[in-house]
């Protein structure tokens, strides 16, 4: 039991028109027409309704993460689990589970406050996906859209938590002078959700970023020139990952927090898999700010 995917994230944005942008001409997304009655902006990345929801706002902000799970039986499950452990769940309405284009969902704040979906269900399209940029296309379906990185007060106790609440399984950690992280998995994606202590200049409730993975690293590659031409503050050159594997950069988002554009990730298999500890998060590149000037 628990949930199998990180299946959509909701955004509350600003500057909707900033972020088509970036969806459509930066990272190849494909925007799909709004729904009757709503202003609610959606962004595919494969044959799922959409994987990203932007809410027009007075403020930026992660609104929740959707986590997808098998059956109803299995979110019957979960939501038990939940409220033994003294967490307050609330059934979505007919107006939420059509805005997620899910058939059932649940909502629940995690103990520091992060807001989470549970889903059953989704809405799939007849019509193939289609980038909007000459790149092959992304990796989700089974696997999800990417991961989220949030940051916590205990993120200790949070790991526990979303293992015993929610199912996720360690995959490794990484811990330097002031970061110490935990990377877990519900799939064989190396990482849907990672947890990270108040760091890097981040404190308890901040979204550190969310991340896409294409098919290749000339995808990656492609995308990388189109940022640093249209000159978007680079948090982090292309680079691979000490852990996942993973060849990337990061950017900063239209609401300041960061995207990731990844390829090559490792895929976990538990039969096998073994945890880590890693003390560093790059074997090359991914290059700061600071040392980049120096």
């Amino acid at each position: 039991m628990g949930v199998s995917q990180l299946g959509y994230i909701g955004i509350a944005v600003t500057d909707p028109e900033a972020w088509l942008d970036i969806a459509t001409s930066v990272l190849g997304m494909q925007v799909r027409p709004q729904l009757e009655g709503t202003d609610v902006h959606y962004l595919r990345l494969d044959d799922m309704h959409h994987r990203f929801a932007l809410y027009p706002s007075d403020k930026d902000d992660v609104l929740y993460a959707g986590w997808q799970v098998p059956d109803e039986q299995d979110l019957d499950q979960i939501t038990a689990t939940l409220n033994a452990a003294g967490i307050n769940t609330t059934e979505g309405s007919a107006e939420e589970c059509s805005d997620r284009q899910v058939f059932r969902l649940v909502k629940f704040l995690d103990p520091e406050g992060y807001a989470n979906e549970l889903f059953v269900r989704p809405v799939y399209d007849a019509l193939p996906f289609h980038p909007s940029l000459p790149i092959s296309g992304f990796v989700a379906g089974d696997l999800g859209l990417g991961h989220i990185v949030r940051h916590y007060k205990d993120h200790h106790a949070m790991t526990a938590f979303y293992r015993d609440t929610l199912g996720f399984k360690t995959s490794d950690h990484i811990t330097t002078d002031d970061l110490d992280a935990t990377f877990m998995h519900c799939n064989p994606r190396h990482h849907s959700f990672a947890l990270i202590n108040e760091a890097i200049g981040h404190v308890a409730g901040d979204t550190n970023h969310f991340m896409i993975e294409v098919k290749s690293i000339s995808d990656v590659g492609r995308l990388y020139d189109i940022v640093v031409e249209r000159k978007f503050p680079i948090i982090m050159t292309l680079g691979q990952h000490s852990n996942d594997h993973t060849m990337s950069f990061y950017f900063v988002s239209p609401s300041g927090f960061g995207i990731e554009v990844g390829t090559k990730g490792l895929l976990v298999d538990d039969k096998d898999w073994a945890v880590k500890t890693y003390n560093s998060t790059r074997i090359w590149g991914h290059l700061l700010p600071h040392e980049r000037d120096n």
